[in-house]
């Protein structure tokens, strides 16, 4: 009889030890799928955000290719169309003309033709800077900035802290240009002023551009929540992002505007835009 009830115990011990080891097992697997749940979860707030994100870009994509066909139409309407007009017009009276031709005329047509040829050759570079495929990215916005300066009447000021070239991959290059170009239009259109600064620096690992001025400035968590946040900053935000870049802005009425472009570098790393 003792050693049956020896037996029934150990039965017993064992029993209970199998059934706490099942409950842990048990508690282990509902924590492990609440963990997965969570991962699951992450990922798809995740995947909604990167899809969101790429929609934005989409749509920013077809509104500045819209914006710019309409620049191109404007620019060619009011500058080359223009000119060439006046050349076909000065060609029509020299050809109906029963007295000799005058050198005087012909002059001035050459000076016509000769300033649509400037006209068509700077639009072509705003559309597609042959600079950006010659020079590294500090050198090509020192030229845009002098550029700019010259066509506005404008004042920035750039500062160059870069002594050695950067390795950038052209499309976070074309990114930069583009996103320094854009801002620097914003200032001359909405800061109430046509000066700043745009400072280019360099760490390690990333490339950091300042664009400031000292005009209007504005409240960033309205502009934010705007309907046209969308189609700007908040576009270039995007864009630096998608290159794993920052974009940093800190703004205030009366006390003007700076925004911070930061873009890693890829020494000797060709990207996909350049092997295709």
């Amino acid at each position: 009889m003792e050693k049956l009830r020896k037996l029934k115990k150990i039965e017993k011990d064992h029993a209970m030890e199998l059934e706490n080891r099942i409950r842990l097992r048990t508690i282990e697997l509902e924590k492990s799928n609440d963990e997965l749940k969570n991962i699951k979860d992450e990922l798809e707030k995740t995947v909604a955000q990167r899809t969101l994100q790429l929609k934005r870009l989409n749509e920013h994509l077809i509104y500045s290719e819209e914006s710019e066909r309409k620049a191109i139409a404007s620019d060619l309407h009011d500058s080359v169309t223009q000119t060439l007009a006046l050349s076909m017009f000065k060609l029509k009276n020299i050809q109906e003309s029963d007295t000799d031709i005058d050198k005087a005329d012909l002059s001035e047509i050459q000076n016509y033709i000769e300033q649509s040829i400037r006209e068509i050759r700077s639009l072509i570079y705003q559309l597609s800077p042959p600079i950006l495929d010659d020079f590294d990215i500090e050198i090509a916005l020192g030229f845009l900035i002098e550029e700019t300066n010259v066509k506005h009447n404008s004042r920035f000021k750039y500062i160059n802290n870069i002594e050695d070239p950067v390795g950038l991959d052209q499309a976070v290059k074309v990114t930069l240009y583009r996103a320094v170009n854009e801002l620097i239009t914003n200032i001359l259109k909405h800061s109430g002023c046509n000066n700043g600064e745009i400072e280019v620096s360099q760490t390690k690992e990333n490339i950091i551009v300042r664009v400031e001025d000292h005009g209007a400035g504005f409240d960033v968590e309205t502009i934010k929540k705007s309907a046209s946040f969308g189609f700007g900053l908040k576009s270039l935000s995007e864009r630096m992002e998608n290159f794993e870049g920052k974009f940093l802005v800190e703004s205030n009425f009366g006390k003007g505007t700076k925004i911070i472009l930061m873009a890693p570098v890829s020494p000797g790393k060709d990207s996909w835009y350049e092997k295709n």
